[in-house]
């Protein structure tokens, strides 16, 4: 019996080619498809993940250059050797996603949502007034049990559908598939990253010495629907002692 290896579309912000790549990538990081081994012949790829050839071709030409795939001429196209986890800093991909897509168990410890109102400097974060209510979600992301990046997390409480539409998010959820769900899908971001010395708590939550940085990345998420608001203000600590970030620049 074969192996299901079609593709759905998650979100409205998605086309049928990005949940293509997506696939592939997935496909590969789970070992479906291992190091150095061979494709599929094309048309059989296209009908297995549901897709069209020139859609598939367009997903394996941006895995090749994401170092993930090799092309070699009148064989075929091959898993490189030594997969390079490119989904990092210049994709949208959430951090379980992520930590996953490094090939390690994501988890998630000492979750909170919480309803908080936007002090002024985080309603200059948000775009909004100070005294909006806002949705803050906090937790700790671990790769294989150990604890690597430190999520904080703000979404303006009137661009939600309800109110409380978050206060059920859970440890295994993703915070851009719940956003999408409810309407919200993220288009873009703009970020910034700045090598920070943690504080205690920061230090407690990630076990790292005091003398140690960590990268705060900061990112300010656009929703497809409402171009003029920001959905989601985040910071993100990582401990880049324990988790790899890296990001494929092209000319």
């Amino acid at each position: 019996m074969e192996t299901n290896w079609s593709i759905r579309l998650d979100t409205e912000a998605q086309t049928l080619g990005d949940r293509a790549a997506t696939r592939l990538r997935e496909l590969i990081h789970s070992g479906v498809f291992a190091p150095g081994q061979q494709l599929p012949a094309e048309p059989e790829l296209a009908r297995r993940l549901g897709v069209s050839r020139p859609t598939l071709r367009a997903a394996v030409a941006e895995l090749i250059a994401d170092l993930l795939l090799v092309r070699r001429r009148g064989v075929g196209t091959f898993v490189a050797t030594t997969p390079h986890p490119a989904d990092g800093l210049e994709r949208l991909v959430g951090t379980g996603r992520g930590i996953a897509l490094l090939g390690r168990r994501p988890g998630t410890t000492g979750l909170r949502v919480r309803h908080v109102v936007a002090d002024r400097s985080l309603a200059g974060d948000l775009r909004i007034d100070p005294g909006d209510p806002v949705v803050h979600i906090s937790r700790t992301r671990t790769a294989d049990g150990v604890p690597v990046v430190h999520c904080a997390e703000w979404i303006p409480a009137d661009l939600l559908p309800d109110p409380t539409a978050l206060d059920g998010f859970g440890t295994r959820d993703s915070l851009y598939d719940v956003l999408a769900d409810l309407g919200l899908p993220v288009r873009q971001a703009v970020a910034r990253f700045v090598p920070v010395l943690p504080d205690p708590d920061l230090r407690d939550r990630l076990d790292v010495a005091p003398d140690v940085p960590v990268l705060l990345l900061e990112q300010r998420h656009f929703p497809a629907t409402r171009a003029d608001r920001i959905v989601l203000f985040s910071r993100n600590w990582y401990d880049t002692r324990r988790i790899d970030l890296q990001a494929i620049r092209r000319g």
